[in-house]
């Protein structure tokens, strides 16, 4: 059996009935134009006939022109720039993406992280993890990174040089202790100049047990409303993994918790994909309830167009051809 597919499509059927009804009305009108003009040739005198056939001339062309720009204009989906409030929380991806957060990646490298009960191992867990959600940022989106054990490793401030971070994160080896406070609160610090949407994304198997304590870094957070997305990454009850610390942490600021329990790259791919989400609708949140979206009004000039192509077309009847 051969199937012929014809080439034609519409963005909208409708719209494709309502032009040929509309152009047969317009022949027909053009049909019976002639008619009528015809008829009153014959009952004016010819002088008064000569003015209003001027007239008539130039007010038809004008119609005619005017029935032309409409459809075209029509044809063409005429729009108006404009704006629209929108919930953070409703924003699609596209709406969202008008908007830009700053966000710090704090990778945590102390030698717990160094266990396999993740494979390879918890570090190289969390790497993949930082390196994705690095890829799922919007573009516009300014990222920065920081990596700490008993104390503060690399950091670079938010930027949109990705390829900076990604680098960072692969030469990232292991060291003692675990600074959770003081890491906060230095990335709080590094991100005050960044007045927009501001969060804070950490990777880490959960227990601090120097420098400052996490309570005092959480209180600046909510200070300055940046809320801190924690990654669990580890298996609790191996080694000194604590989940529930990094659960306080999320809780009191208004951020996410999220435990990693799979090396499986579609799962972690799924994780991320959820975080890079929330992150950005909480960071926004935390500065406004609503967003002031860009959008494109199609109904206002389609509606003001459409009148003016039915009252050019009954003029085009009315005063002949």
């Amino acid at each position: 059996m051969v199937y012929i597919e014809f080439p034609l499509r519409f963005e909208n059927l409708t719209h494709g009935v309502v032009g040929m009804v509309l152009g047969g009305a317009f022949v027909s009108l053009l049909y019976l134009s002639y008619k009528r003009l015809w008829i009153a040739e014959k009952r004016l005198e010819l002088v008064r006939w000569r003015t209003l056939r001027r007239i008539v001339k130039f007010t038809n062309i004008g119609m005619k022109l005017t029935t032309v720009a409409a459809l075209s204009f029509l044809l063409a989906t005429p729009y108006l720039p404009t704006t629209i409030e929108v919930p953070v929380e409703a924003a699609n991806e596209a709406q969202m993406a008008q908007y830009s957060v700053s966000v710090m990646i704090l990778l945590d490298v102390s030698f717990s992280m160094n266990a396999s009960d993740l494979k390879p191992t918890r570090l190289q867990v969390a790497k993949s993890m930082a390196t994705l959600l690095l890829e799922k940022m919007g573009a516009s989106d300014l990222v920065g990174f920081m990596s700490f054990a008993g104390g503060i490793g690399n950091r670079l401030f938010p930027t949109s040089d990705r390829s900076v971070i990604k680098e960072y994160i692969n030469n990232q080896t292991v060291y003692p202790s675990t600074a959770i406070g003081t890491a906060l609160q230095t990335s709080i610090g590094m991100l005050e100049p960044y007045k927009a949407g501001r969060a804070i994304v950490l990777f880490s198997d959960g227990k601090n047990n120097v420098g400052i304590d996490p309570t005092d870094a959480i209180e600046g957070a909510v200070a300055a409303k940046i809320p801190i997305f924690t990654v669990f990454v580890g298996t609790y009850g191996i080694g000194e993994a604590d989940p529930l610390a990094l659960r306080q942490i999320s809780e009191q600021t208004d951020g996410r918790f999220y435990e990693i329990r799979s090396e499986n790259i579609e799962s972690l791919f799924v994780e991320v994909s959820k975080i890079s989400q929330e992150v950005k609708v909480n960071a926004l949140k935390a500065i406004s309830d609503t967003l002031t979206i860009e959008a494109k009004d199609y109904e206002t000039p389609k509606l003001v167009l459409s009148v003016l192509l039915v009252a050019s077309l009954f003029l085009t009847w009315f005063i002949g051809v």
